[in-house]
């Protein structure tokens, strides 16, 4: 199945000879000007996908929602890198800097303007936006209308709202690697999407190597349990880490910072870290860069480096704390082995509660704002700890929540490798 000449020429321009199979038919949608919902397994080129349509309708402005800075700073500057004119306005742009962007974007001379969800309720934005010939919405890891916006980001659910107040309708792509079934219908009623196609592919990843480790320490004390923990995470980075990056996930700021401090003196100038409380905002993105430039080989995080991330030689991926939700889970060992070699992604749990812990108290200050956001965090958490305590494969189990029934086990991962040597 070919494209036409205008995405060909597209695509070569942003670095590409040709697409992948999967991504012919969602370009050819959204080139014809229909909406669609893309959901397509983590590091398999859905940014490819509207950025060549984008691209190929370079007269007007394609505007890119997205819910992490780092994701934003990420794609702007790959755009950048291959000549193509995108900006970015988030909390940091200065004034005069966000007026001549609009200005720029109001002119025609702007292809594409990332934001997050909350840069859509202001009036200025959106007074310029009415302005602008704008032909596609994209809202990149939309799972974040369901997933966050019915918790504690709000602006998720008003995007339908901003898109109906422009003077003509764009196209709206909605697209994200983790698309519960039951939260379809919310996304396209929330996005006031016109009949999408919904355009799904294979989601499973047969490069990931899926390992679960029970890490309960029978020490006293929470410091003694954690240095405990720590000494078994320096033991996967020296055992995986070889020439590749690696990326480890923390529950909290402040475990991100100790294990940072700790890191960083057995690692020497390998480590770099990045969370919501780094400040000022310019050393933060020094930070993400030293490791997207591959400068820092070893990043540690919370969740705000989590989705779309493309840093293509992370060979391992590894929970310190189990996440909060399968969601969550998913998008961060999609960080991983985007350059289709083979990689190891190691999540961490305890029999102690410590990790429980530390999300019974996200769960009692989320309550104070709303109990029915807390009763959806507790929800998300129970089936983490029900995949956790899983005797499923892995990589069957999470094709599952994402819609995908798969009877093909992975053969690889600890509750397959368990089964194997048990037979034996």
């Amino acid at each position: 199945m070919d494209i036409k000449r205008h995405l060909k020429s597209a695509l070569k321009q942003l670095g590409f000879d040709k697409p992948r199979k999967a991504q012919i038919i969602p370009m050819k949608t959204l080139d014809a000007g229909q909406d669609a919902i893309v959901i397509a397994a983590t590091s398999s080129g859905k940014q490819v996908i509207y950025e060549t349509v984008g691209l190929a309708h370079s007269d007007r402005l394609t505007i890119v929602i997205e819910p992490l800075l780092a994701l934003i700073y990420n794609q702007v500057q790959t755009l950048k890198a291959h000549d193509i004119s995108a900006e970015y306005i988030d909390k940091d742009t200065t004034k005069e800097d966000t007026e001549k962007i609009l200005k720029k974007a109001r002119k025609g001379r702007l292809n594409f303007l990332y934001v997050t969800p909350e840069r859509l309720q202001n009036s200025t934005f959106l007074s310029a936006m009415k302005q602008t010939d704008i032909f596609m919405v994209v809202v990149d890891e939309c799972h974040c209308v369901t997933e966050w916006g019915q918790t504690f980001r709000d602006a998720y659910l008003h995007i339908g709202k901003f898109i109906d107040k422009l003077e003509h309708k764009p196209v709206i792509c909605a697209c994200s690697a983790t698309i519960p079934a039951d939260s379809m219908d919310i996304i396209r009623d929330n996005l006031h999407m016109d009949k999408p196609a919904v355009l799904r592919s294979d989601l499973r990843r047969d490069n990931l190597i899926l390992l679960k480790k029970d890490v309960t320490c029978n020490k006293k004390t929470l410091e003694e349990r954690l240095e405990s923990r720590i000494k078994k995470l320096c033991k996967l980075i020296d055992k995986y880490h070889k020439d590749g990056s690696v990326l480890v996930f923390a529950q909290t700021t402040a475990y991100v910072d100790a294990l940072y401090n700790i890191l960083r003196e057995r690692y020497t100038d390998e480590v770099t870290r990045y969370h919501s409380r780094v400040k000022p905002e310019r050393h933060k993105k020094e930070l993400l860069f030293d490791f997207l430039h591959g400068e820092r080989k070893i990043m540690i995080s919370t969740s705000a480096f989590s989705m779309g991330i493309d840093v293509s030689d992370i060979e391992l991926v590894v929970h310190f704390n189990a996440p909060i939700s399968m969601t969550d889970y998913i998008q961060q060992i999609g960080r991983a082995g985007r350059d289709g070699r083979k990689a190891h992604c190691v999540l961490f749990y305890d029999q102690n509660d410590d990790d429980d812990a530390v999300s019974d108290s996200f769960i009692k200050k989320t309550k104070k704002q709303s109990a029915k956001a807390a009763k959806t965090i507790k929800t998300k958490r129970k089936q983490v700890h029900d995949f956790i305590h899983s005797d499923n494969c892995m990589v069957s189990d999470i094709l599952e929540y994402q819609g995908q029934n798969e009877t093909k086990t992975c053969k690889r991962c600890t509750v397959c490798a368990k089964k194997r040597r048990n037979k034996k």
